[in-house]
């Protein structure tokens, strides 16, 4: 390693403190939040922790070992112990990459109770470059974390605008009110408080209505049935009509050969497989365990036996086929208390009111651009994670010279 690297013991360039529990009274108020070291939760009038610190999870189910910055000033509970360290010698953020991969899980005790203790923490022996080099390195990660977290939220934004499309045509017929409105139509009285709305809306001066090839799509009445007052026309579908849940495929972990297709479970991604079952698009809901997860997977795909996947049926498309999945409660509809299960019979007998097929196909249309830059983004973190995911150990153990790399987030961006 030469003389640029030292040994040091945790215990001697670092200080440890727990956090504390918070006070049952006064969960609930205040403009911090609680933090366990696994996820941020209830708001909370004092703090502990200001962003930028750095924890390791010392207590607690999955999660024991992982280091982590906060993100934002918290209260931090007795689960996760803060480590300060001496910046002279250590950088913080070239810490959290140090262990990121590793982790320290392999401190936990093996007890019935997962822990790691201060005493663990202080035996640590670690090896670092001179804060030079160790700020080097962090720059290089930290650019391909913000792409990823940029790219993370982008996709966040997308998706919450492919939902309120959905909502606004589908839910609440706000095209088909603003139709009435200016047709002078009558408005059902259980309609009267969202009409109110939008002819406020209608009435600002930054609204844009909806152009005329679309609006002329949409009827300027509405007609009464069992499920309540729907748009002119539209008609009440069981979903058995609009699409199939086809069963996965059990496909055991002993089974899996890495490659370069997902395995979907309930949960989401489980690991790769080299064949797939299902050519991508494709939507997967969680039908054991995680009851009416859904994940939209752009790729050939492999799911297993704890999920059903998505068959379109006539002009229904996926993408229309997606976010009605997501209006419809799936999440409530567990039938199994041992096992949490989602009966395909009891989702079938669901009722929607379901628009005209131009209709459908406009907004799939304008859902598919949305979706693309939702792809493309996915694709691009996905190569930069992979990227950092190699050179992290790289370049924290010194094996890649800094200087022979070149821009990494612009090599991974599409062309």
């Amino acid at each position: 390693m030469g003389s640029k690297w030292m040994k040091y013991r945790l215990g001697d360039i670092a200080t440890f403190s727990y956090g504390k529990m918070p006070k049952k009274e006064l969960i609930g108020l205040g403009k911090y939040v609680v933090f366990s070291g696994y996820k941020y939760t209830d708001n909370y009038p004092e703090k502990n922790l200001s962003v930028g610190d750095l924890i390791v999870v010392a207590r607690g189910v999955g999660g024991t070992g992982d280091v982590k910055i906060a993100n934002q000033d918290c209260y931090l509970t007795n689960l996760p112990i803060k480590i300060d360290l001496d910046d002279k010698i250590i950088r913080k953020e070239y810490f959290y990459y140090l262990f990121k991969q590793n982790t320290l899980r392999y401190l936990d005790s093996g007890s019935a109770q997962s822990q790691i203790t201060i005493n663990d923490l202080s035996n640590i022996e670690v090896v670092v470059p001179l804060p030079e080099a160790q700020d080097s390195v962090i720059e290089k990660l930290r650019n391909l974390d913000k792409k990823i977290i940029i790219n993370t939220s982008i996709n966040q934004t997308l998706e919450q605008m492919s939902q309120t499309l959905f909502k606004s045509w589908f839910v609440d017929f706000d095209p088909v009110i603003d139709n009435a409105l200016d047709a002078g139509n009558p408005i059902p009285e259980t309609l009267q408080s969202r009409a109110e709305l939008r002819q406020k809306v209608c009435n600002s001066a930054d609204f844009k209505p909806l152009p005329a090839d679309i609006r002329v799509l949409f009827p300027a009445e509405f007609e009464e049935t069992e499920l309540g007052w729907v748009p002119k026309g539209w008609v009440t579908n069981r979903l058995e009509i609009i699409l199939e849940l086809a069963y996965g495929k059990a496909l055991k972990k002993t089974e899996r050969t890495n490659g370069d297709y997902p395995v979907y479970g309930s949960g989401g991604v489980d690991g790769t497989h080299n064949e797939y079952l299902v050519k991508g698009p494709g939507v997967i809901v969680g039908r054991k365990g995680t009851v009416g997860s859904l994940h939209w997977e752009n790729k050939d795909f492999y799911p297993i036996d704890t999920v059903f996947f998505v068959k379109p049926k006539e002009y229904y498309s996926l993408a229309y086929c997606y976010q009605l999945l997501k209006t419809l409660g799936l999440e409530n509809m567990n039938t199994d208390a041992a096992v949490p299960g989602l009966n395909r019979n009891n989702a079938y007998r669901l009722e929607v009111v379901t628009p005209t097929q131009s209709i459908i196909a406009k907004f799939t249309n304008i859902i598919q651009t949305i979706q693309h830059k939702m792809d493309s983004n996915h694709n691009e973190t996905e190569n930069l994670t992979a990227l950092r995911d190699t050179l992290l150990p790289k370049l924290i153990s010194g094996e890649l010279p800094l200087e022979d790399l070149p821009n990494l987030v612009a090599q991974t961006e599409p062309a």
